[in-house]
């Protein structure tokens, strides 16, 4: 084994937090284009797409920030869970992406499950803040 140097894990967790940052900020955005076609495509109600939505940006931007980033990271791996159980049970979809499986899903959780097993990092507001 070899011991990483602790300026390479700062930098990795704030890469993965940045991909979780990005991804979070697309998923809003195009959610938010037309909340009530993703309610019926999802089978939500409106006022849950609106959570969904807005739980995501929520979720983008303490990643981008690193506040709160571990409670972000576990709402994260709630609804990454909910979705792809909807995945497998009930749009029965099969495991790759180009057919719309949940690996996409089940990679945003394990990124999340990083960032709550291990913090958001020296690089983040709060650790360069000293909160």
């Amino acid at each position: 084994m070899f011991t990483v140097p602790t300026f390479i894990g700062a930098v990795v967790l704030l890469l993965v937090r940045a991909l979780l940052t990005v991804a979070f900020v697309r998923e809003f955005l195009v959610k938010a284009k037309d909340i009530p076609a993703f309610a019926r495509n999802d089978g939500l109600n409106v006022p849950t797409a609106w959570f969904v939505a807005v739980a995501e940006l929520a979720a983008a931007l303490s990643f981008a920030t690193g506040v709160l980033a571990q409670l972000a990271g576990i709402g994260v791996i709630v609804l990454m869970i909910i979705t792809s159980s909807l995945h497998v049970f009930k749009w029965h979809s099969t495991y790759w992406a180009s057919a719309g499986g949940p690996e996409y899903d089940l990679l945003l959780l394990v990124l999340a499950a990083v960032i709550t097993a291990f913090g958001a990092g020296p690089i983040a507001i709060p650790a360069l803040f000293g909160m």
